[in-house]
């Protein structure tokens, strides 16, 4: 009987893996590192209920120095209308950076929601380990992004976010790309930018670059 139940259990559960490799790495508008080209690597283990558990690593081109770490718990509820509602905490962490990797680790708090796999909407809070001196611990991020099919394997993408990270004020950010999809492949390219406004507050921000990234899921 416990064999059986164990069996029966297991069902209810599934494993999903993703390998990529991308051009650089950028997070919300800012290069994460110097802009190299990264391999990632991500599983994540899905439960009937709508709890998934997973976590990351990415290691760029020059090495373990500037490689990021991800940790992540998500709860998914399907509501009215085809919308779905998700809840995740995220730990971001960037081991070998240094003191300056370390201003990076934090934790994420975010809900997000999503119309089929065509819209999302989201709203994210920080907290960040290691503040410098003069800088709140908790900051946030509004993120939008919408999908559209053009053929069986070919979609246009678009995202835009307000974002702040740093207590000298708020900037935005955002994407249009093509992605295309055959089987377990997808390869994408986006046009990624920020306001000026980011480029005053971070020296890492980008003022608009074509981002290239290969995934194979598993």
């Amino acid at each position: 009987m416990l064999l059986c139940a164990g069996a029966a259990a297991a069902q209810t559960r599934s494993l999903s893996a993703e390998l990529a490799v991308s051009s650089e790495l950028t997070e919300r508008g800012a290069f994460v590192g110097l802009r190299r080209p990264i391999a990632q690597a991500a599983v994540s283990l899905y439960d009937a209920t709508g709890w998934s558990v997973g976590g990351a690593l990415g290691v760029p081109s020059n090495g373990l120095r500037n490689a990021r770490v991800v940790l992540r718990a998500a709860h998914d509820r399907p509501l009215a209308g085809d919308w779905q509602r998700q809840v995740a905490l995220q730990y971001y962490g960037y081991p070998g950076g240094g003191p300056t990797g370390r201003g990076f680790d934090r934790w994420e708090a975010a809900l997000e929601l999503r119309w089929r796999d065509r819209f999302m909407l989201g709203a994210t809070g920080f907290h960040y380990l290691h503040p410098a001196p003069g800088t709140p611990a908790l900051q946030w991020a509004l993120d939008a992004g919408g999908r559209w099919s053009l053929g069986p394997q070919w979609s246009a993408q678009a995202a835009l976010g307000l974002a702040r990270v740093r207590n000298r004020g708020a900037y935005a950010y955002g994407s249009l790309g093509l992605a295309w999809q055959a089987g377990d492949w997808r390869a994408e390219a986006n046009l990624l930018a920020s306001s000026p406004q980011a480029r005053r507050l971070m020296p890492s921000s980008t003022p608009g670059h074509l981002s290239i990234a290969l995934t194979r899921m598993f």
